[in-house]
């Protein structure tokens, strides 16, 4: 294991029986045998949440096969962990939206079924430059760009058969006009859901609880006596 610079520290993921042998080893003052697996880094930091008059302090540690600091440095790697639901957002995006419902594939053929698939992951990555660019047009962040919206307009472009460089300012004036509101910061606990949902129906009656929630993340520096 060896510390780094940035408060992370490198470690290895193996075998539950070659972590035997090491504690083994440590224990009896033998030298420490090698120890195949997969080399790791991690990163170990506390995150404060308030929401309201409530406040949450949550430590976790994060693992990562980015070993190299000065790439991905321990505070972004922590920063970017907490927006990995986006990735969910782009699977509904281009499965749900762009292909549309009840559209399936009709190649019959595994090598034409890669090819549509391609097609479709060009048109989404066109489509994400697209709701990019009109971002910066009016600077706000990309995901307050509507992703339907940017569907409509280009299609709406393409059959019209304009496909110049003012038709493109145009259609991201288009694009730009309609933003999504801010989202708000939430806060929403990971658990482990039941096979059934027991909880009961919430009425429309019912007061909301406050979801707008502030983070603050701070990077704990490990230490060679905790390591041990």
């Amino acid at each position: 294991m060896k510390i780094l610079d940035d408060g992370s520290y490198l470690s290895v993921i193996t075998a539950q029986r070659y972590k035997k042998r090491w504690r083994t080893a440590a224990r009896r003052g033998w030298p420490e045998p090698p120890m195949p697996g997969h080399p790791v880094r991690i990163v170990d930091y506390r995150v404060t949440t308030h929401v309201g008059d409530t406040v949450t302090i949550s430590d976790i540690r994060l693992v990562t096969t980015l070993l190299d600091p000065a790439e991905a440095p321990a505070r972004a790697v922590a920063e970017a962990y907490h927006q990995r639901w986006e990735s969910e957002n782009s699977y509904q995006e281009l499965k749900t939206r762009l292909r549309g419902a009840g559209f399936i594939l009709r190649s019959k053929s595994p090598d034409l079924v890669d090819q549509e698939i391609y097609a479709l992951l060009v048109t989404y990555q066109a489509l994400c430059t697209l709701r990019t660019d009109a971002a910066d047009t009016v600077g706000v962040d990309p995901r307050r760009i509507s992703f339907t919206i940017t569907i409509r307009v280009t299609r709406d472009t393409i059959t019209a058969g304009r496909l110049d460089q003012n038709t493109r300012v145009l259609a991201i004036a288009a694009i730009s006009s309609d933003l999504n509101p801010p989202r708000r910061a939430r806060v929403t606990q990971r658990v482990k859901k039941p096979p059934r949902n027991t909880f009961k129906a919430k009425r429309r009656d019912q007061t909301r609880p406050p979801s707008h929630a502030t983070h603050k993340i701070k990077v704990r520096r490990a230490s060679k006596t905790a390591l041990t």
